[in-house]
């Protein structure tokens, strides 16, 4: 189904989840950054397969520490710990847990941790990043950020950057300013260093919407950014750790413009696109939305209750 430029899917199985990974044309080497912020609802280990599976070409996986990621979360509802060996054990607990490990296997993939690259300095230097961003967007509010490119990913510029995003839903009475939802464009959040970001939350999140679209603006002056949205086995509303979680909603959506997919998918879930702000001020500085498709998708949304 099209709405707009975006292609959507439900009751999605492998062979129709293909089409849709096949459909955004991925030139290699691809980067796939999944949504592995919490343990307790994720990218899973079937999704990644399916993905990897529609490849061709070298890809790279990444994601950064989270604090929430981890064996506490799962079994005790608790955050994990910031000490650096805890989080390399956390990690490789989520990847066995996860099955995520034996799909990497699988494929042979590489998965590279952002915050272990910072953390060695292994990075681009931060003038060439800030001089590629500069060249096409205005500057990033914390110019740190122009040092948290890993060398190996600077290496594989000029190919193409899979925001794999999981459905979330976030209340807005939990923060301020308005997020309301993680899709594809708030994925690249994760590419910051974790699990410590609190100078790019700002206090009561004021921070957030911005340091969201200044982290995409790095990685579209070295990728060619294309996201997927998927809810096949969860999606999940709430910030907790015990967020409520839908169970087989079985949808998907893809776009080779993640402000479009982003907008198009707020308006499809019931969201109005200009008052979740990190979509807005995406909009504002890489490209406008198409008004038909959200509005068709608007006309047709779906039922999240």
């Amino acid at each position: 189904m099209k709405l707009g430029l975006v292609t959507h899917a439900e009751s999605v199985e492998k062979r129709a989840f293909t089409d849709l990974i096949q459909g955004l044309d991925l030139k290699p080497p691809t980067i796939i950054k999944p949504n592995w912020g919490f343990s307790v609802v994720f990218t899973e280990a079937m999704v990644l397969d399916w993905v990897l599976s529609a490849l061709d070409g070298e890809v790279l996986v990444v994601e950064s520490y989270g604090w929430a990621r981890c064996k506490q979360a799962v079994e005790e509802g608790l955050f994990g710990s910031f000490e650096p060996d805890d989080l390399r054990a956390s990690d490789q607990w989520f990847l066995e847990y996860s099955g995520i490990g034996d799909v990497l296997a699988k494929h042979d993939v590489e998965f590279l941790n952002i915050t272990e690259e910072v953390w060695a300095g292994r990075i681009a230097d931060p003038a060439v990043i800030k001089q590629g961003v500069e060249e096409l967007f205005p500057g990033v509010r914390s110019e740190e950020m122009y040092a948290f490119v890993p060398s190996r990913l600077y290496e594989l510029r000029g190919g193409s950057f899979l925001s794999l995003a999981k459905l979330k839903f976030m209340p807005p009475e939990t923060l301020h300013p308005m997020i309301g939802i993680s899709l594809s464009i708030k994925n690249l959040f994760g590419m910051l260093p974790g699990p410590r970001r609190g100078k790019f939350h700002g206090k009561e999140n004021s921070l957030m919407n911005l340091s969201i679209v200044d982290i995409n603006k790095i990685y579209r002056s070295l990728f060619t950014v294309k996201g997927v949205v998927e809810a096949i086995q969860t999606a999940s509303r709430g910030m907790s750790l015990e967020p409520v979680i839908f169970e087989n909603p079985g949808l998907a959506w893809a776009c080779a413009d993640t402000v479009e997919l982003d907008a198009t998918v707020a308006a499809h879930v019931g969201l109005e696109p200009l008052e979740v702000d990190h979509i807005r001020l995406a909009a504002e500085c890489f490209g406008k939305w198409s008004k038909e498709g959200v509005a068709f998708a608007r006309d047709n949304a779906l039922s999240t209750s």
